[in-house]
């Protein structure tokens, strides 16, 4: 993958093996990475901006520049074809 022209921005929540994998890729991948913490225990995952990006509600969730992607096995396949 080319090296975006910005941090591809990860959000997370650090307990989560979903994220985990989300996130080991993209350091594999030697990428830039924003990782922003969800705060799970106090509901920001059921904010309206957060379930913009999961009408689910969960994480992992990554924003490369205008796509979003949700599902940690949907953002390693998307991570993979780039």
């Amino acid at each position: 993958m080319k090296h975006p022209a910005q941090a591809i921005q990860l959000f997370r929540f650090t307990l989560s093996g979903h994220s985990h994998r989300a996130e080991l890729f993209l350091s594999l991948l030697g990428l830039p990475v924003e990782a922003e913490d969800v705060d799970l225990l106090g509901g920001q995952q059921k904010t309206p901006a957060y379930l913009a990006m999961n009408r689910f509600g969960q994480v992992p969730v990554i924003r490369d520049g205008d796509v979003t992607v949700a599902d940690s096995n949907a953002i390693l396949v998307y991570l993979a074809r780039q």
